[in-house]
């Protein structure tokens, strides 16, 4: 049967490729992503190529690539509908045709595919609202706090009618049924005659992402402070939306957050925002709830180092130490921002300005230094019973960290701030040896396969450059193709501005996999082409080789930008599309006047000779001026 696209989202959103690859491969991190030697072939230096920010792999010698599932399907010789099945189970999804003898569960698969189109609709229905007369309100609100047009954009702010019916009734005209508005948590219903009416009203809103970006909440602000509402509202526990698997804000920080390799983690959404405003685009929220387990998974696969930044308040202080375990027992590496009293991110940013923030950062505390602090705060280490109390409680988060070698170092710490021997340490460290066994049991098994995986590695040489495959398309057709899968607006100039089709393209793979690309774009409108190509089975070997070498070799900028303190252009994609597009456009012509001239050396009647040399006079001119029309100068 087919899949909704909702239901493979949720399996590859809760399966992690590089564990799943980890299971037979040996990997070590190279770059953003990971390396290790090919399954698919037999392999001598490691050409195959993880990355888990898109969720695919890739063999630079052999060609196999793909997502997870394809992964699944070569090594364990699957179907696709079977591998969906075999990572459904391990990632506990369940599948419709799992619940097929069960009316109410496949009532319920159905329900969950509509509240994500209602919630979609929902947030583009808000974010124009913000742009009304009635809106105009909020739009300053947001304005005042510092959020541009751009950060409203990126992060899908709007505003919600002040009406008891007015969402209701568009999302009616737009086919949406009241049940899938309930699923959603949009609407309410009243005691005495059950009628619906609007949950969200005259409110400033924050639409709620996943990590692949789909709307799945909101949060939302009154705009009258003598309103008895609440100060803040947010949408209920519902068929998509669990507060505790979600971080928001990790849909716009996920890509930030792997380049820069950590995360800042704040209580709320105008935090989050604030502090990318600011220039930290690696902030995410824990969406009004206490750190879990969850969320330090999702987040994990992403970067394990953690900044904690919390309301510089007593409050705040306890979310902290609350989450500050619980991070170390998931293995992180945590530092805490110690914050002025009375400020949290949002006001200390605005206040003081993106460079105190930095400077925070960098003398960000460690997890026995802002605990100690914490204490010594709460008057926890004047008397001699509680300070023992509180050293108990310090070395009991020293066990909890899985990396034993990382002990003795904060035991070290505790001794010199608090001016005790280490010998007394030891002492109690040993009184708590259950809980420090357990986990420096564990912690050692991990060092030693990671050491054993460190000394397998390095049998194997990691300075013999990798063999690209170079021979499926031009350099100017993959450049054009690579903002064709991961730029929109380039996607949109191409298929919608200029209508290039396939036979703009020289290379037969490169064309094929531009159609692919444009059907991908009209029929998934509102997903990434690269991930609904990912998706696909059925693609010709050629293509899917040619799409995952270039999600592969994605670009970055140079950071010769920075260096110069030159402003990186905003129109920087529109640039090299245009010249790429310019440069094949040469080498098509190129070829047509080869052609002419190969038939001129023929013996040919004046008249067509003439004819030929006419042809190839025009298409000259043209080749000549490219350069000058397109304003390229290095073609």
């Amino acid at each position: 049967m087919l899949y909704p696209e909702h239901l493979l989202d949720e399996i590859r959103q809760r399966t992690d490729i590089v564990e799943i690859v980890s299971e037979t491969v040996q990997l070590r991190r190279s770059g953003k992503g990971f390396l290790g030697l090919c399954p698919f072939h037999p392999d001598k230096k490691p050409s195959m190529n993880v990355n888990p920010d898109l969720g695919i792999f890739k063999c630079f010698s052999c060609g196999k690539g793909g997502n997870v599932f394809h992964f699944v399907m070569s090594k364990h010789g699957l179907t696709f509908p079977e591998a969906i099945r075999m990572l459904a189970e391990r990632a506990g999804v369940p599948l419709p045709e799992d619940e097929i003898k069960d009316p109410e569960a496949q009532l319920k698969f159905s329900r969950k595919e509509a509240a994500y189109k209602v919630m979609e609709s929902a947030e583009a229905y808000f974010r124009a609202q913000l742009k009304q007369s009635s809106g105009q309100l909020t739009y300053s609100y947001f304005i005042r706090r510092g959020f541009d047009d751009d950060i409203q954009q990126l992060f899908g702010l709007g505003y919600s009618p002040d009406s008891w019916t007015q969402t209701l009734q568009y999302l009616s005209e737009q086919g949406f049924s009241e049940q899938a508005m309930e699923d959603a948590g949009l609407i309410l219903r009243r005691d005495k005659d059950n009628s619906a009416y609007d949950r969200f009203r005259g409110r400033a809103m924050f639409p709620i992402h996943d990590h692949l970006g789909k709307a799945i909440g909101f949060g939302a602000r009154r705009m009258q402070e003598d309103d008895n509402q609440p100060k803040y509202i947010n949408s209920p526990q519902s068929l998509i939306y669990d507060k505790s698997r979600v971080l928001y804000g990790l849909a716009q920080a996920k890509s930030t957050i792997r380049t820069l390799g950590h995360a800042l983690l704040t209580e709320g959404y105008a935090d989050t925002i604030s502090l990318v405003q600011a220039g930290f685009g690696n902030a995410v929220a824990s969406s009004g709830t206490a750190l879990t387990v969850e969320q330090l998974q999702l987040l994990s696969r992403y970067t394990k180092k953690l900044f904690l930044v919390y309301d510089g308040d007593s409050a705040g202080e306890q979310a902290s130490l609350r989450g500050l375990d619980l991070a170390i027992e998931q293995g992180f590496d945590v530092r805490l921002i110690a914050l002025p009293d009375g400020e949290d991110p949002d006001s200390f940013v605005r206040n003081r300005g993106p460079e105190a923030f930095r400077r925070a950062i960098e003398q960000a505390w460690t997890i026995i230094q802002f605990k100690i602090e914490s204490f010594r705060k709460q008057g926890l280490l004047d008397s001699p019973a509680e300070k023992s109390q509180s050293i108990r409680s310090l070395i009991d988060t020293v066990a909890k960290i899985p990396d034993v070698l990382q002990h003795d170092f904060y035991m070290q710490q505790i001794a010199d701030t608090l001016h005790l021997s280490y010998g007394q340490l030891s002492h109690i460290y040993d009184e708590l040896g259950k809980v420090r066994h357990s986990n420096s049991r564990q912690g050692q098994n991990n060092n030693t396969i990671q050491k054993k995986q460190v000394e397998d590695m390095s049998k194997v040489s990691s300075e013999e450059p990798l063999d690209f495959l170079t021979t499926y398309a031009l350099p100017e057709e993959k450049e054009i193709l690579r903002l064709a899968l991961t730029h929109e607006p380039s996607l949109k100039t191409l298929c919608v501005k200029l209508n290039i089709t396939r036979q703009a393209f020289l290379s037969d793979t490169a064309a094929k996999l531009y159609e692919e690309v444009v059907l991908a774009f009209v029929n998934h409108g509102g997903r990434p082409p690269h991930m609904v190509l990912s998706e696909r089975g059925d693609l010709e070997d050629d293509v899917r080789d040619l799409l995952m070498e270039i999600l592969f070799d994605q670009h970055t900028l140079s950071n010769k930008w920075k260096d110069f303190n030159v402003k990186i252009p905003q129109n920087v994609e529109e640039r090299l599309l245009v010249e790429s597009l310019a440069r094949l456009r040469m080498k098509h012509l190129d070829k047509e006047i080869e052609a002419l001239r190969k038939r001129l050396q023929m013996e040919l009647p004046q008249e067509e000779e003439l004819e030929l040399l006419s042809k190839i006079t025009v298409l000259v001119k043209e080749r000549h001026d490219i350069p000058l029309k397109f304003h390229t100068s290095s073609i």
